[in-house]
């Protein structure tokens, strides 16, 4: 009787280990894109070089597959928001039986100001 209920604890730990994981990775990547996005001088050379830095962030994490990774970047000229959306659903970890499962597409976001204070 313990060990049904010991494995699915561990099982459990496993799943929401790894969503935590790459959830915590998806938001540095995110926060490292936006601040980077402050040395741009145009919209475009914000956005692009938020992408190239989120590319690279993710680059270090080995159990993130890249083709998965969608980022947006939101600059209204005042405020650059940099989103950072990865789906999960196809990882083996999230197809253990009997484990609740988080949200499988895993979304972060980070924020920088661009005008004065």
């Amino acid at each position: 009787m313990v060990l049904p209920v010991l494995m699915l604890l561990i099982m459990g730990i496993v799943v929401f280990g790894e969503w935590l994981a790459c959830a915590n990775a998806l938001q540095q990547s995110a926060n490292e894109g936006a601040r980077a996005s402050l040395s741009g001088l145009t919209q475009e050379e914000r956005a692009l070089t938020a992408r190239q830095t989120v590319t690279d962030s993710l680059s270090h994490y080995d159990t993130i597959d890249q083709r998965k990774v969608v980022v947006g970047v939101q600059d209204d000229g005042a405020t650059v928001n940099v989103t950072v959306n990865y789906d999960m659903s196809n990882e083996p970890v999230m197809k253990l039986p009997f484990v609740p499962i988080p949200d499988k597409i895993v979304s972060r976001s980070a924020a920088v100001r661009l005008s004065s204070f």
